[in-house]
């Protein structure tokens, strides 16, 4: 995690926004009287860029161990010309005690950027001691066509904060300028080489992972094993409006024992399900249900659809009746014991015990019990559809 953040800290330092106009051309770098090199000594990781969401694991939420080379910035007070690494940069604020600009930067995910603001405090020390401080605030991704470079330098721009790194400058001597330049550029170098090494070694794992999950889905096929993987999920309230949703399902789906392993959560934990063909569409079915719930499941493996309809509200005379048939048909499959869910109630899916016919005839009951629940009450019964590869 602390690698791949300094990868996204080094190009944000190395790729300003260049001007093409007389203002930021070489000459007029050479005239700034301010001159200060700058270091950054800590990152506060807000969110996973990726998809913004919060980071809540505290260990790659603050790294303070940061190796990332230096970054010269070149201006002169009132002016609204900066440069960053002698790359020219529009200023939003520039004062003797603040220096204020914002740039736009490239993802590795195509489409997308994110604004970066760079804020100079002249007349606040670091806590390291260095006489001037700094703070780099990252946003979150978004879409080229949402984020553009002239949006990001209104007065008024803000955004959700993914990455704040800080640090300390110190001014650069005029006659050490040359020097400590090349230092800078150098540090630079090495950062780039190593960024490319870096991500080379993270390519090649990537390759031999994705290697052995060729060659295990290859032995899992000859077994009669397959991978059900489905996503773009839809939920289905009544009085609203389909709501799409992005959690995925996952399983390790074994044809031939008709069972399957949840590859999100407990892979070792073996279910099963009914496998059969109604009205020419080859099924896997599944049911649930105890006292507070009540569910169904469906793979369509010809249409690659995965639907399921739940109820979370069961009265308790409907409770007793349902498990009543349940337990009817229970009793006449040998060596059947009836499982508990996490809080110690009984607790009724699809057993590898009971004959398809058992096992059908359970699932239709909790097929009534959900149709009389609908009935009653549309409010109390949800459904959720996926789409799925075909298996």
């Amino acid at each position: 995690m602390r690698k791949i953040l300094s990868i996204i800290v080094v190009s944000l330092l190395l790729n300003g926004n260049a001007y093409a106009a007389d203002p930021y051309s070489e000459k007029n770098r050479k005239k700034s009287e301010i001159k200060i090199s700058c270091k950054i000594e800590e990152i506060v990781n807000h969110y996973a860029q990726e998809d913004g969401r919060p980071i809540t694991d505290l260990k790659n939420m603050f790294v303070t161990d940061v190796d990332l080379p230096s970054f010269i910035i070149e201006t002169n007070s009132y002016e609204d010309e900066v440069w960053l690494n002698q790359v020219g940069i529009k200023t939003n604020k520039n004062f003797p005690s603040e220096l204020i600009f914002l740039t736009l930067q490239n993802t590795n995910k195509e489409d997308f950027v994110f604004a970066k603001k760079f804020t100079i405090k002249f007349k606040e020390k670091y806590k390291n001691g260095k006489e001037i401080s700094f703070e780099i605030a990252s946003s979150t991704f978004d879409k080229k066509k949402t984020l553009k470079l002239e949006y990001i330098n209104e007065e008024f721009f803000s955004f959700r904060e993914a990455i704040i790194a800080s640090g300390g400058c110190h001014r650069i001597d005029p006659k050490n300028f040359d020097f400590e330049e090349t230092v800078v550029q150098n540090e630079i170098r090495i950062a780039e080489y190593e960024a490319k090494k870096e991500k080379e070694i993270l390519n090649k794992k990537k390759e031999l992972l994705n290697k052995k999950k060729e060659e295990l889905k290859k032995a899992n096929i000859a077994e009669g094993k397959f991978e059900l993987n489905c996503k773009d999920g839809v939920l289905y309230k009544a009085g609203r409006n389909p709501e799409p949703f992005d959690d995925t399902l996952n399983r390790l789906v074994d044809i031939n024992n008709q069972s399957y392993s949840n590859l999100n959560f407990e892979p070792e934990e073996i279910h099963y399900f009914i496998s059969t063909e109604l009205l020419d569409k080859k099924l896997f079915l599944e049911y649930r249900f105890d006292k507070d719930t009540a569910q169904l499941l469906g793979y369509d493996r010809d249409a690659g659809e995965f639907a399921v309809k739940t109820s979370l509200r069961v009265s308790e005379s409907l409770y007793q009746i349902t498990k009543k048939k349940l337990d009817d048909v229970n009793k006449n499959i040998v060596n059947y014991k009836l499982p508990k869910n996490i809080f110690g109630d009984d607790y009724y899916t699809v057993s590898n015990l009971g004959t398809k016919k058992q096992e059908y005839e359970k699932f239709m009951i909790i097929t009534s019990l959900l149709d009389n629940i609908e009935n009653a009450n549309v409010t109390k019964v949800t459904g959720a559809s996926y789409k799925c590869n075909k298996i």
